[in-house]
């Protein structure tokens, strides 16, 4: 993938944890009502996990849509990766949440339900995967960042 102009660093979120727990606990296989304020992403599985492992299992599985979906790029001329429903009907929207560029909150629960045995829930803010906008903007590292840039990880703080 191309490197991004703008990414904001990732911060762990109490709020965003609790509303994903609480959702979670309630073992629904689905969205919950959150999605125009918070970004969501969920995946249930039949392992018995235990939370890290879990965590690590279905991050990994997100970022890896990418990888079997093809990767994007933006158009000619275009230094945007864009979000269309064309790419989110591909599948990799919760790749896309992981790296829409101004998101840099997070928080994740996990539910112990009888049907999936783990269910995995993240919410991020603000929410990303706004179909016609762009997932990030490409170019070099650190350079659209409006404030500062940890220049070890060349992402925006906040």
């Amino acid at each position: 993938m191309p490197k991004p102009s703008l990414m904001k660093q990732m911060n762990y979120s109490l709020e965003c944890e609790q509303r994903a727990q609480s959702w979670a606990d309630q073992c629904t296989y689905s969205h919950s009502d959150t999605a125009q304020t918070f970004g969501e992403n969920f995946y249930a599985y039949v392992a018995l996990d235990n939370a890290t492992r879990a965590i690590e299992h279905v991050v990994s599985g997100w970022w890896s849509e990418l990888i079997y979906r093809n990767a994007l790029g933006p158009e000619p001329g275009s230094t945007c990766i864009p979000f269309t429903g064309a790419q989110n009907a591909r599948g990799i929207g919760h790749w896309t949440q992981l790296a829409w560029w101004n998101t840099n909150q997070v928080g994740c629960g996990i539910g112990r339900c009888p049907r999936y045995k783990t269910y995995v829930v993240c919410q991020y803010r603000p929410a990303g995967n706004v179909i016609t906008r762009c997932v990030y903007n490409v170019g070099e590292p650190c350079s659209g960042c409006p404030n500062n840039c940890n220049q070890t990880s060349k992402l925006c703080l906040n």
